[in-house]
């Protein structure tokens, strides 16, 4: 059972994605349920009424970011949600604001760190799996396609992709490079 009620939730969606915006579907709903008190019924009746009423707007961006796989939904407040918004923040007491500035900064941070990781996949001939990977966070910047002859693989390179770039790129590199040896 959620601690908060609709009314609490989405004024706390509404913050939080004004304070991040491009926030994902999965991230915010992530963080709402680990440090705000809600629980996924409640997330989720906000979620789609803020939507339905035009407070929020949603994206799909087609990649493997985060943990979700597939098209990600990642969403933004329409001018009618910041002016609900602001008619509301002064509502909010000090410290609900300082625990939404805190969720708000965990999304920020974690959507910078996935920034430059990016996996998808697409259907090609013979029903094979083209999957594109990428990673340009660091100081050497990588980008592969793979062909694969199934959709659960494929699904597995994307979500494996985020804790793994770094680590499989300069993998990959090393040894291609020492293969230049023999």
């Amino acid at each position: 059972m959620s601690d908060i009620s609709i009314a609490e939730s989405k004024i706390q969606i509404l913050y939080l994605v004004d304070r991040a915006p491009g926030v994902s579907y999965h991230l915010l709903m992530e963080k709402c349920m680990e440090s705000l008190y809600t629980d996924f019924f409640t997330f989720s009746r906000s979620y789609e009424e803020l939507i339905s009423g035009n407070l929020m707007d949603k994206s799909s961006s087609g990649a493997f970011t985060g943990d979700a796989v597939g098209s990600t939904e990642n969403l933004t407040l329409t001018d009618g949600g910041r002016a609900v918004l602001n008619d509301l923040l002064s509502s909010l007491n000090a410290p609900l604001r300082a625990r939404l500035d805190e969720a708000a900064s965990a999304i920020v941070s974690e959507m910078a760190a996935n920034s430059g990781i990016n996996a998808s996949m697409e259907i090609i001939q013979n029903g094979k799996f083209r999957v594109n990977l990428s990673y340009t966070g660091g100081e050497k910047p990588f980008s592969a396609s793979l062909t694969v002859d199934d959709e659960a693989t494929a699904t597995k390179l994307c979500k494996q992709w985020k804790n793994s770039c770094t680590k499989a790129s300069d993998e990959l590199i090393r040894l291609i490079l020492s293969g230049q040896n023999s």
